[in-house]
């Protein structure tokens, strides 16, 4: 069974608005019964907290409660810029909106269901007209207060990733966003690999009452990081290490580096936990041969800081939340590889899970690459740039909750010129895509031409639910580079509405407003692109209506078909 249709079982029954296995919109009361029967049973669950969290990383905004707990409310903004000439660094429309992220974490047992209360404690706002709840997972809305500004939720099941939206002068109506979101992330107690013993021979506890040593992590093969606060920096990480791990509140300014030399040759290489990663002392493009303490005047992409850089064949990636990036956000690639022309397959792959990336502010801010044979599975990823990189083949994509700011694509395959096969992309959801206009590499699947050839073949994108407006869908060319497309299938898509180019033009910020929709232009090689059950608005898109309703460009005769 889908996953839109176990949560629309799970959601009947109640005053919801349900599209797609998403639930939106204004929620009336949940029954007497349901609510007593909620009070009467205590729910264990647990909240992440940072004791002496710097006062500009906690939300001014939002107050939240979970089963009588409150954790901490993170918060996200755009910096200064740090580059010479206006939007150099593409944030500069989010600067002037002042933008944020805010959000909260707590998990518990799949027994549970905790109540959890949002409330916006500031009135600047002004009164909501209404709370949207737009996310991920299995959850019912029990009530909303607006002359209060709060909402009640409850979570039925872990792995719940959740926008709370309030629709007050602090939202675009036309676009459908938030521009203080608050997200809530609701995980599994039970983590997906087990937590590391503290009191191990090898294991390096950091206090966040103690200065890191990176003398004495050199002889240990485990580091966690407690609860609390602590200033890493650019750690470039040694061979002895073998896992990296965030313990809950524990909010750890720096960034980890794994792809050295020295451990190309390791499998295992693990970082866990559910505490935060965040970049906010580094600059964009900050470079890694200072220390990250300067920034290069170029794109240097093989010398950037990336938030974490895995490196090493066999990695795992869990739960952590990587905020602040500045640059990738997440790597697996080492240097040697991350500008390679041809195709970049690197020798290793692994497990990606649980990860949340968020506060991606400018340009270069990409989520995640899918090298060879690895899953990128229940990830929250809002990038600045590409939220996945489908570079390798045999790598799948599934269940994952995206945010798409307002540069790159969803799922990219381009950039240069690759041969690349049996690439799964599986039952995600798009909650926003904030596109200012139809820039050649933006979209839901896109190819960005830049020279070289190759052929990319059997790669599906299906049972993907686009919520919101969006300004394109798919973008595929070879007008410029012999890059060849064979078996290339878009299936089950939904997508609540594509912007006219009307909408378009008046849409905020610096995005080209000149390109098509929707492109498919085939020059210089094959391009084969199956399209089966897309429907915009509610309409099925099919040969007929694809250059009306489906905003479709087709040029050069491709083979492409509408199902």
């Amino acid at each position: 069974m889908k996953r839109r249709a176990r949560l629309a079982a799970v959601l009947t029954g109640l005053a919801l608005t349900i599209s797609g296995g998403v639930a939106w919109g204004t929620v009336m009361a949940a029954t007497p019964q349901d609510v007593a029967r909620q009070a009467s049973q205590p729910v264990p669950v647990r909240v992440s907290t940072t004791p002496g969290i710097p006062v500009q990383d906690e939300s001014a905004l939002y107050k939240v409660d979970v089963e009588g707990k409150s954790p901490t409310v993170y918060r996200s903004a755009p910096k200064p810029r740090t580059c010479g000439s206006p939007n150099c660094d593409g944030s500069d429309q989010e600067r002037a909106d002042h933008r944020t992220f805010n959000w909260a974490s707590f998990r518990f047992h799949a027994d549970t269901r905790p109540v959890v209360t949002v409330t916006k404690t500031s009135s600047a706002a002004g009164t909501p007209t209404d709370i949207r709840v737009r996310g991920t997972g299995s959850y019912t809305v029990l009530d909303e207060d607006l002359a209060r500004r709060s909402i009640r939720i409850r979570v039925d099941r872990p792995d719940a990733k959740l926008s709370v939206e309030f629709v007050d002068t602090r939202y675009e109506v036309g676009r459908e966003l938030p521009l203080d979101p608050m997200v809530l992330f609701a995980d599994d107690a039970t983590p997906a690999v087990p937590l590391p013993s503290r009191t191990a021979p090898g294991t390096y506890v950091v206090s966040a009452q103690s200065t890191f040593d990176p003398r004495r992590a050199g002889s240990a093969d485990t580091v966690v990081f407690a609860r609390g606060v602590h200033d890493l920096g650019y750690w470039e990480v040694p061979p002895s290490v073998k896992r990296v791990h965030l313990a809950s509140g524990a909010y750890v300014r720096g960034a980890v580096d794994s792809a050295t030399s020295a451990k190309a040759g390791q499998k295992g290489f693990t970082v866990t936990g559910w505490g935060v990663l965040s970049g906010e002392l580094f600059d964009w493009r900050a470079d890694k041969r200072t220390g990250g303490t300067t920034s290069c005047s170029y794109d240097c992409w093989d010398s950037t800081v990336k938030m974490v850089q895995l490196g090493t064949d066999g990695f795992n990636l869990h739960d952590v939340t990587v905020v602040n990036a500045p640059h990738w956000a997440i790597s697996g690639y080492r240097d040697d590889q991350i500008t390679a022309k041809a195709d970049d397959e690197s020798h290793f792959g692994g497990t990606i899970e649980g990860v949340k990336v968020l506060g991606s502010w400018g340009y270069n801010r990409d989520g995640i690459p899918a090298l060879p044979g690895t899953t990128i599975s229940h990830c929250f990823i809002s990038a600045f740039d590409d939220a996945v990189k489908l570079y390798s083949s045999r790598a799948t994509i599934r269940d994952n909750t995206l945010w798409q700011m307002d540069n790159g694509a969803v799922f990219q395959l381009g950039w240069y010129g690759k041969t690349i096969s049996g690439v799964a992309v599986t039952d995600n959801t798009l909650l926003h895509a904030e596109w200012t206009g139809t820039n050649y590499n933006w979209g839901l699947l896109d190819y960005a031409e830049n020279g070289g050839s190759g052929t990319i073949s059997d790669v599906t994108v299906s049972g993907t639910r686009v919520m919101g407006p969006v300004t394109r869908v798919v973008a595929l060319s070879n007008q410029q580079a012999a890059q060849a497309f064979k078996n290339i299938r878009l299936v089950d898509t939904t997508v609540d509405r594509l912007f006219t180019p009307a909408d378009i033009q008046r849409l905020p910020g610096v995005g080209d407003k000149t390109l098509p929709r929707n492109l498919v232009h085939r020059s210089k090689a094959p391009l084969e692109l199956a399209v089966s059950d897309l429907r915009i608005g509610g309409t099925r898109i099919t040969s007929s209506n694809a250059a009306g309703a489906g905003g479709f460009s087709i040029q050069g005769s491709p083979a492409l078909t509408f199902e």
